[in-house]
């Protein structure tokens, strides 16, 4: 799904002192990357590898939610992806056809018979080899194997918001005293590697329905038909991507930007530590989730094995104005749920529950049930300062020849979907390296 009003974070990473990445900056990067089904305007561009089209075949009740939104005072937008941020409309999502386009699809399916391109799968980095202080290349086990890859001009570094980070402090770059701890040779003292982490906050809101959702037209049949018209029409559920409505509003008036977004999806399901789980009877979910958190945590090595994992200290709700702020997101998504049309669907509450009502009780439900909503950023992050990993031109500082280009440089993570933000970033990376020559 392309990110909601993608420069209104950039502008945000323009006054961090960060030249150049503002509004003019970016946006030829995310028309360039695109090809949007409606056509190329002020905001959006065709042509593009990446593919974004509307949603093939929305669930009736998606279209029952969006009045009471109105009612609520969130207008309605036919592109939610275009100033001003306020509103609620039904998502683009990047599909052709009622197929998924990842970046894979877009970019490197078409490129993979280059010659200047090598593909390797199942590879899994260890560190990033230097000679003195330039970036040299890139060692990786593969099918039980050490390998390595040689870079003549640079390496770019993009295994996102926790492997990124650890990559580098497993290469030598990161906190200084942090390194040596673990015992691993210091090659540049990065305070910043790992710091700075942060996700979109958020928690969810399901309702029982009358009408069937997607959760129970499940089984042998429903499956094979559903499939079968994906197959043949591109259409169907199959076809569509887990939120079929996007809105963003303030939590308070006076903000001077949407600080809260909501998703709507047509099927009931909770969000557990190993993964979604479906409910066996008719039921909607919302999910809320607040835009710029205040709160911080970091990412340090747990080893010296790079296939350990990383350990990670989220701090989702550290800063008590973040868990304030949720408070207000859920409690208008009920009022909408309990206005007509979509009250007369609604036959009970799941969660949060009617026995959440005070200031208190929204407060302990919030916390009780607050996760990160796979938006993680900042962990190397981009700016002028001693804490920041890179610097505008996505270099990283006190180094030659490595590059960072993923989430992990946004000093504050976008106001929206992350997806079409990491590969403006790609975008704008590769337009970069070709202009230092």
């Amino acid at each position: 799904m392309l990110c909601a009003r993608p420069a209104r974070g950039f502008r945000r990473l323009g006054a961090e002192g960060c030249g150049g990445w503002d509004f003019a900056s970016v946006l030829p990067y995310y028309k360039r990357a695109e090809d949007n089904e409606n056509g190329a305007d002020e905001y959006h561009g065709t042509g593009g590898p990446l593919a974004v089209s509307n949603i093939r075949s929305a669930h009736p009740l998606s279209e029952t939610f969006l009045q009471p939104c109105a009612n609520a005072g969130l207008p309605l937008k036919s592109d939610i992806n275009r100033p001003p941020q306020d509103g609620i409309g039904f998502l683009q999502a990047t599909q052709r056809g009622g197929w998924r386009c990842s970046a894979a699809r877009a970019y490197l399916w078409p490129a993979r018979r280059r010659s200047n391109l090598r593909i390797e799968i199942h590879a899994h980095v260890e560190r990033i080899a230097f000679t003195g202080r330039r970036a040299t290349g890139v060692e990786y086990v593969q099918a039980g194997q050490r390998q390595a890859a040689k870079a003549l001009r640079a390496v770019v570094l993009c295994a996102r918001a926790l492997s990124s980070p650890q990559i580098l402090m497993l290469s030598g770059v990161g906190p200084e005293a942090h390194l040596r701890e673990k015992g691993v040779a210091v090659i540049q003292d990065l305070p910043g590697v790992g710091e700075n982490f942060h996700d979109h906050p958020g928690t969810s809101h399901t309702v029982w329905t009358r009408d069937k959702t997607y959760n129970v037209q499940r089984g042998l049949f429903p499956d094979m038909f559903h499939g079968a018209r994906w197959l043949l029409t591109g259409r169907g559920p199959g076809s569509t991507p887990d939120a079929h409505v996007i809105g963003f509003t303030r939590s308070d008036p006076a903000l001077d930007r949407c600080d809260i977004q909501y998703h709507f999806t047509p099927a009931g399901y909770d969000l557990t530590e190993n993964g979604p789980i479906l409910f066996d009877r008719p039921a909607t979910t919302g999910l809320i989730n607040i835009h710029r958190p205040r709160s911080r945590g970091w990412i340090r090595l747990r080893s010296t094995d790079p296939f350990d994992q990383p350990e990670i200290q989220p701090n989702l709700l550290g800063d008590e104005g973040d868990c304030e702020t949720l408070i207000r997101g859920p409690r208008l998504m009920r009022r909408i749920c309990d206005t007509d049309p979509m009250a007369r669907q609604v036959i009970g509450e799941f969660k949060p529950g009617r026995d959440v009502q005070s200031d208190d009780e929204w407060r302990a439900f919030v916390r009780e049930t607050a996760i990160g909503f796979y938006h993680p950023a900042g962990s190397c992050r981009m700016g002028p300062d001693r804490m920041a990993v890179v610097d505008e031109r996505l270099k990283l500082r006190g180094l030659e020849g490595l590059y960072v280009a993923d989430a992990t440089i946004m000093p504050i993570v976008v106001g929206g979907n992350l997806n079409a933000t990491c590969i403006m970033i790609g975008e704008k990376c590769a337009d970069m390296l070709k202009q230092a020559g």
